[in-house]
C-alpha cells in the first residue's frame, strides 16, 4: 500500500495499526522493518550474527531483511518516504513486491522463498513524477490520508474535520464481522462475477498493465468477504474505485509509438513536449566519438515548449498521479550512472554498501573483521591465531571497502540573463545542453543576472544543483526580466564556481558553460562589489564584462566547452560573438532569425 501526503510524525502510529491487525490475522509476531536513504545490499540480503563456542566467539551469515524464509513471523516493510529511498532498496522492492519466487546467492549465502511480506510505503502525491514507473507498479493500492493525524489521549486516528472521522484502527474496536472474518481458521471463499472483473478492467484502464485490474479485483472481494457475501459483483467493484479513487480512463488507441516512451524532458505524460527532441547521430560517422560527448543544436525552427516544472497536484484526487504528472525522475533512476574511470579517484558519495577491497582505501573496518571472523576457526587460521597469541587474524581476502554511489564527472553551467528574453523564448536554444546533462545526470550551477525579483538587481544570484531536475533550474528559466544586467558579476561569480569546481572535484571529466545573453552589461563590476551605482556607466561594464570572460578562456578547453547563445537583439549585435571569442568558446543562433541575416540590420557596432 502506497500512502500520499503522511504526515512524518504518523508514520510509526499508521505502521503499529497495521500491524496490530496483520497479527491478529495471522496470530503470530511481526517482523517490522524500516528502509531509508542509506540502507545497502548487505542490510536486505544478509545479516552477521555472533555465536558462543567451544574456543570462543564464532560469526556466521543469516537471512537478512528482506529474506522471509521463516514461517514464525509476519513481514511488515515500512517506506517512510519512497521517493528518497536508497537505490539496493529499490531494486529490492522491484524484484520482490508480487513475485512468485525469490532468489538470493550471496557469500556463501543461498536461500530461496516465496515472498509474503507486506509494504507499507508513503510519499507526496506531488513528487510521483520523480519515482520510477516500475517501482511505482508495485504499489497497486493508494491511499491520501493527507490531514491524517493522532487523537490527543488515545490511539484513535482522526482524518480531516472533526465531524470527517476516520474508522478506529485499534483491533479490540474493530466491527464484529471484521474480527470474525480475522480469526477465521482459512481463507474464505469469494467467487468473483465475470461482470466484476470486466469492470475491474475498465476502471484500471487498457494501457496501466495488470495489477491495478487486480488490486481492484481483491478489494471488492475483500469488502465481500467482510460484509459476509459469497459473490463479488460490479457493485462491490466500483465501491472498492470509490475507496481509493480511482476514476474510469479511457483506453487510448493503439500508435506505432505507445511503446516508445522517450526522454522525460522530451515529453510529457500527455504528449506535450517538455524540450524538443534531439536528432538521433549516425554511429558510422566519424564524429560521433564514444570517447567524448557532444552537443548538437538541433537544426531549424523549434517547436513551442510546455513550462519546464510539473504542476504541482495536477493528479489531485486520483489513486494513480503519476499518469497525470510530467516526467521529473533520473535517467534510468534504478541504474547506477555509468562512469568513464575504472576506479574512483576518491572517497566521497554516499555510502550504498561495502565490496572487496582492491586496494587499502576507504576500507569499512568493521565489515572486513566481520569478513575475516567467519574463517577463524579454519586449520590455517587456527596455527596463524596460536602463532599470534589469539589476535584476530586478517588476510588479503578479507579487506572490505565502501562501494558509494559516484559523485557526478560532469556538470553544466548556465549564465541566465533575463534582460535579453525580450520577445522570443530560450527554452528551445537551451534543450540541448539540458538533455545532456540529464542523460549524463551532470550537476548544475546556474548564475542570475537581470532578473526582476533579484534580491540586489546590482549583484548576480546563484545556486548549485545536483541535477536539471531540481525545481530550481525550471524557476530561473521563466523568472521575468528586470532593469539591469550586472554580466560582469555573473562571469566573476562563474569563473570562481568553475575553478573551485576543477580544483575540489577530482573526478569532474568535463564541464560545459552556456551563456545566453546579448553581451550589453550595463552595470561594472567595481559596482557590483561595493553594491553603489556612481556616475554614468558608458562601456565600463561591457569592458569588466570581456575581462572576466578573458579569465575563463584562459582556463583552456581541454574539459571546458563554453557556448554562448545569441540573443540578436539590436543593437550591438557583435558583442555575443566578441564574448564568445573571450570565452574561447562558439556562438549559436538562440532566435530562429539566421545569424547572417542580423549582421545586415543597419546596427552599429560597440566601439
Amino acid at each position: 500500500m502506497l500512502l500520499f501526503d503522511l504526515q512524518p510524525e504518523m508514520v510509526s502510529p499508521v505502521a503499529d495499526a497495521f500491524a496490530r491487525i496483520l497479527r491478529m490475522r495471522d496470530a503470530r509476531p511481526v517482523r517490522r522493518v524500516v528502509l531509508g536513504s542509506v540502507t545497502g545490499d548487505d542490510e536486505l540480503w544478509l545479516r552477521p550474527v555472533l555465536r558462543h563456542e567451544n574456543t570462543g566467539l564464532g560469526f556466521s551469515v543469516a537471512p537478512g531483511a528482506l529474506v522471509d524464509t521463516g514461517a514464525d513471523s509476519t513481514t511488515l516493510v515500512v517506506v517512510p518516504d519512497l521517493t528518497r529511498l536508497s537505490l539496493p532498496a529499490m531494486r529490492g522492492a522491484v524484484q520482490l513486491v508480487g513475485a512468485d519466487v525469490a532468489v538470493v546467492e550471496r557469500s556463501g549465502f543461498r536461500a530461496r522463498w516465496r515472498p509474503g511480506a507486506h509494504w507499507l510505503a508513503a510519499c507526496g502525491e506531488a513528487e510521483t513524477g520523480r519515482l520510477s514507473p516500475h517501482l511505482l507498479d508495485r504499489f497497486p493500492v493508494r491511499l491520501n490520508v493527507a490531514g491524517l493525524r493522532r487523537m490527543t489521549g488515545g490511539s484513535e486516528l482522526m482524518r480531516g474535520a472533526a465531524g470527517d472521522r476516520a474508522p478506529e484502527l485499534d483491533c479490540d474496536e474493530l466491527p464484529p464481522n471484521w474480527r470474525a472474518v480475522l480469526a477465521a481458521q482459512g481463507r474464505p471463499v469469494c467467487a468473483v462475477s465475470e461482470e466484476a472483473v470486466d469492470r475491474a478492467v475498465e476502471l484500471a484502464g487498457g494501457a496501466t498493465g495488470g495489477r491495478r485490474a487486480i488490486a481492484l479485483a481483491r478489494i471488492a472481494r475483500a469488502q465481500t468477504v467482510l460484509a459476509g457475501a459469497d459473490t463479488c459483483g460490479p457493485d462491490e467493484v466500483e465501491e472498492a474505485a470509490r475507496l481509493i479513487g480511482v476514476v474510469a480512463q479511457p483506453v487510448p488507441p493503439a500508435t506505432e509509438d505507445s511503446a516508445d516512451h522517450g526522454s522525460p524532458l522530451v515529453s510529457g505524460s500527455a504528449g506535450a513536449p517538455l524540450f524538443p527532441e534531439l536528432p538521433r547521430p549516425d554511429p558510422a560517422s566519424p564524429e560521433n566519438d564514444s570517447s567524448g560527448s557532444a552537443v548538437a543544436v538541433p537544426a531549424g525552427s523549434a517547436e513551442a515548449l510546455d513550462a519546464f516544472p510539473a504542476v504541482a497536484g495536477e493528479g489531485r484526487d486520483s489513486a494513480y498521479p503519476e499518469d497525470d504528472t510530467q516526467f521529473l525522475r533520473e535517467f534510468h533512476p534504478l541504474r547506477i550512472p555509468w562512469h568513464r574511470r575504472p576506479e574512483p579517484s576518491s572517497a566521497r558519495g554516499p555510502v550504498t554498501g561495502v565490496r572487496s577491497a582492491t586496494v587499502l582505501r576507504d576500507l569499512a573496518f568493521v565489515a572486513t573483521v566481520v569478513e575475516a571472523a567467519k574463517y577463524q576457526n579454519l586449520p590455517g587460521r587456527r596455527a596463524l591465531r596460536e602463532q599470534g597469541d589469539g589476535r584476530l587474524v586478517v588476510l588479503r581476502g578479507d579487506f572490505r571497502s565502501y562501494a558509494r554511489l559516484p559523485a557526478p564527472e560532469r556538470m553544466l553551467v548556465l549564465l541566465l540573463d533575463h534582460t535579453c528574453r525580450g520577445g522570443w523564448d530560450w527554452r528551445p536554444a537551451l534543450a540541448p545542453y539540458v538533455q545532456w546533462a540529464y542523460t549524463g545526470r551532470a550537476s548544475v550551477c546556474a548564475v542570475e543576472i537581470g532578473s526582476r525579483d533579484a534580491a540586489d538587481e546590482l549583484r548576480a544570484d546563484h545556486f548549485v544543483a545536483r541535477s536539471v531536475l531540481d525545481p530550481r533550474v525550471g524557476a530561473a528559466l521563466q523568472r521575468p526580466a528586470g532593469r539591469s544586467s550586472p554580466l560582469a558579476h555573473g562571469l566573476a561569480i562563474t569563473d570562481q564556481l568553475l575553478r573551485r569546481a576543477f580544483q575540489q572535484r577530482s573526478n569532474l571529466i568535463e564541464a560545459w558553460l552556456v551563456v545566453v545573453s546579448d553581451g550589453r552589461g550595463n552595470i561594472p563590476l567595481d559596482a557590483s562589489v561595493s553594491g553603489r551605482l556612481l556616475g554614468p556607466v558608458r562601456r565600463a561594464g561591457v569592458d569588466d564584462a570581456m575581462t572576466a570572460a578573458g579569465r575563463i578562456g584562459a582556463m583552456g578547453r581541454l574539459r571546458l566547452h563554453a557556448v554562448v547563445i545569441d540573443a540578436g537583439r539590436q543593437p550591438y549585435p557583435d558583442l555575443p560573438f566578441l564574448l564568445a571569442d573571450a570565452l574561447g568558446g562558439v556562438t549559436v543562433a538562440g532566435r530562429s532569425t539566421a545569424l547572417g541575416d542580423r549582421n545586415t540590420q543597419g546596427a552599429g557596432r560597440a566601439d
